[in-house]
């Protein structure tokens, strides 16, 4: 079976399309035959070594994903649709595989009339808002969210989620006209243009100049930075992703002065019943219709390097998935 692997940490040279024999499931393991895989910065970080808690080289990326049963012996007949609640540590390496072994309780069937490529792009992103809002930021009805990054799958993920959880508002921020007048097509009303104006006069604007309660903050960097400013007293920004940068310059008066918390997020640790909620939550609500995940391209998977390099640097409008033959 083609599998990507890296050997060693690295640039995007280090993911390999190798040929591995296919795994055979022990007692309590399914194994799944994966139609889509999706592609998240995680296996970014993953492939440049900077997660500490992640498994070492030789390793196979990928946490998330949509396939069919391919064994016998579960509760699942050949051929159910399924897709990963959780993939984080898999007994023989992540989704980027055609056939993947995981313990039988990892993955849920999908009902016949679902959108199976937005399963693929579900449950990271949703896992992520539902913690950033609820979670880490406990909203509460009525307050008002930021998170900068339209784009990102994070980010329409918390404007979707973050509505029907009682957010009376959620501005965002788009790095082009085009992402704007995108973000506009899909009812999002609340959008920065970062060519016209500032995170700054974009937040004053939309606020009255009161401010956010709840920054939601997937980027890092000099966002982080300009988003604790837009904070009202007493806010709380949720650190959740470094993409724009793992350095950032912040004026810690500002924090003390305005009694501002910031909270460190990495969905990895969070208490297994906290996840079940989260996930039970937002599956019933897809499955409704109430969100959708958003996808922007997909790849065949022998173009993993071009598919992880453009959901790195293409600046994307939703998720990349990588699908198999």
């Amino acid at each position: 079976m083609k599998a990507v692997q890296i050997s060693s940490y690295g640039d995007y040279d280090q993911l390999q399309l190798v040929d591995l024999p296919q795994p055979v499931p022990e007692a309590g393991q399914v194994l799944v035959k994966m139609m889509v895989a999706a592609i998240n910065p995680l296996d970014h970080h993953t492939r440049l070594g900077i997660i500490p808690w992640a498994r070492k080289p030789p390793m196979i990326l990928g946490s998330e994903g949509v396939g069919v049963i391919a064994s016998e012996g579960s509760d699942l007949p050949l051929g159910t649709v399924v897709m990963f609640q959780h993939a984080y540590f898999l007994p023989r390496g992540g989704t980027w595989q055609e056939y993947v072994l995981t313990p039988r309780s990892l993955v849920v069937p999908l009902p016949d009339a679902v959108n199976y490529m937005e399963a693929a792009a579900l449950r990271t992103a949703y896992d992520t808002a539902y913690m950033g809002l609820v979670y880490q930021g406990h909203l509460q009805p009525g307050q008002v969210v930021f998170v900068p990054g339209v784009g990102s799958s994070v980010g329409n993920a918390v404007i979707q989620l973050g509505k029907i959880v009682g957010a009376a508002h959620v501005i965002t921020t788009a790095g082009s006209n085009a992402k704007a007048e995108r973000a506009r097509e899909l009812g999002y009303k609340d959008v920065i243009d970062l060519t016209q104006e500032s995170i700054r006069d974009g937040i004053a604007r939309l606020t009255e100049k009161n401010g956010v309660d709840l920054v939601i903050d997937c980027l890092g960097g000099d966002i982080t930075a300009q988003s604790l400013e837009v904070l009202k007293p007493g806010g709380t920004l949720v650190l959740m992703g470094t993409s724009a940068g793992h350095q950032s310059h912040v004026n810690l008066l500002h924090i003390i002065t305005k009694s501002l918390k910031i909270v460190g997020h990495m969905t990895a640790f969070v208490p297994q019943e906290v996840m079940d909620e989260a996930f039970q939550t937002y599956f019933k609500l897809w499955t409704e219709g109430q969100i959708h995940p958003l996808i922007d391209r997909t790849f065949p998977i022998e173009q993993v390097v071009e598919a992880q390099r453009y959901q790195v640097e293409g600046r994307p409008f939703g998720k990349v998935l990588l699908t198999f033959k």
